[in-house]
């Protein structure tokens, strides 16, 4: 059977990526060139160091070499391994091109669950990593409005630049709530510039220097229940913006088998199409400083995103219309 895996992740991220995964600039880190795969789910990242700096030098004194840098490798098992399997009717193959018509059937699973479980992956894996190597430090839990979201945005900002975190590179994301807060608090200190000089609120960063991007509310949370595609946790908290510099973290990912078995009697005569997976998102244990988050309380927030129920419509026992019916309430009411 021939494995189409290498031809398929680079379709799905040259098809899907662009436009469909909020997360694409971070699945897409640039640390991902320091990754070497081991195996199929091993991978290894360099890590070099530095054990020594410069020193005082005395004048015809002979110095001893020595070396004062170490290089190891850090190894990692990928946690994240993931599959999915369907029919497919032999109609809907063509024959002369299996990748084109493995990215057919598959275009509605990417978009509608692959790219959001995605994202959320993402999302929740960089909090967690946060909170597992640096804890609250960096975690704020203030509730955001137009009078302190300029200020939190400006001491995220001054923090990184304490940890000399470069100025490009770094990026907001904002849930739909939270730029629309960020918008109107911006409009109106540029506003009371002009009319009020006195009264405007004094950042040192602007939002100009960073690139913002909005995600939607339910992609955007702590965690996530994977058990099935990805669906909303009740305990999870909402992520309502974060600043990053991409780099901090690795998402290694790869496939490591798709093809289809031709039809035979076991599959009723379907061909059976099968994919599988390996990635993750792993914060470098030296950058963790180039992430900070604002959560807060996940209410109201629908889940567009659970494919554990797609294709399920639920039942309605009132689902036939009255007798008279057609919607025309007014002849009943008299």
């Amino acid at each position: 059977m021939i494995n189409y895996a290498e031809a398929y992740q680079q379709a799905v991220q040259q098809s899907f990526y662009d436009g469909n995964l909020y997360s694409a600039d971070l699945w897409n880190s640039p640390s991902n060139s320091m990754v070497q795969f081991d195996g199929a789910k091993h991978i290894k990242v360099p890590r070099l160091t530095i054990t020594a700096g410069r020193k005082d030098r005395t004048r015809r004194a002979i110095t001893v070499p020595e070396a004062n840098y170490s290089n190891d490798w850090d190894s990692y098992e990928l946690t994240n391994e993931r599959y999915w399997s369907t029919l497919v009717d032999p109609s809907d193959i063509d024959e002369t091109n299996t990748v084109v018509s493995i990215a057919n059937i598959t275009r509605q699973f990417n978009l509608d669950s692959k790219m959001p479980e995605k994202d959320r992956e993402m999302f929740s894996k960089l909090y967690k990593q946060k909170v597992k190597y640096d804890g609250t430090d960096g975690v704020h839990t203030e509730s955001l409005d137009e009078s302190n979201i300029l200020k939190l945005f400006d001491e995220m900002m001054s923090n990184f630049d304490e940890a000399r975190i470069p100025a490009q590179g770094r990026i907001l994301y904002v849930t739909p709530k939270t730029n629309s807060i960020l918008k109107r608090a911006d409009a109106m200190n540029r506003a009371i510039v002009v009319s009020d000089p006195s009264n405007i609120t004094r950042t040192v960063h602007s939002l100009d220097e960073v690139t913002v991007k909005m995600v939607p509310s339910d992609l955007m949370q702590t965690a996530f229940d994977f058990t099935t595609g990805s669906a909303l946790k009740a305990d999870a908290k909402q992520i309502e913006m974060f600043l990053i510099y991409n780099g901090v973290q690795i998402a290694p990912e790869k496939y490591s088998f798709v093809g289809f078995d031709a039809p035979t009697a076991a599959s009723s005569g379907n061909y059976l199409y099968y994919e599988q997976s390996y990635d993750d998102v792993l914060m470098l244990s030296n950058k963790t400083k180039g992430y900070e988050v604002v959560i807060g309380d996940a209410t109201g927030v629908k889940d567009l995103a659970d494919s554990s129920k797609f294709g399920k419509k639920k039942e309605d026992s009132n689902e036939n219309p009255p007798a008279g019916g057609n919607g025309d309430a007014s002849k009943s009411e008299g």
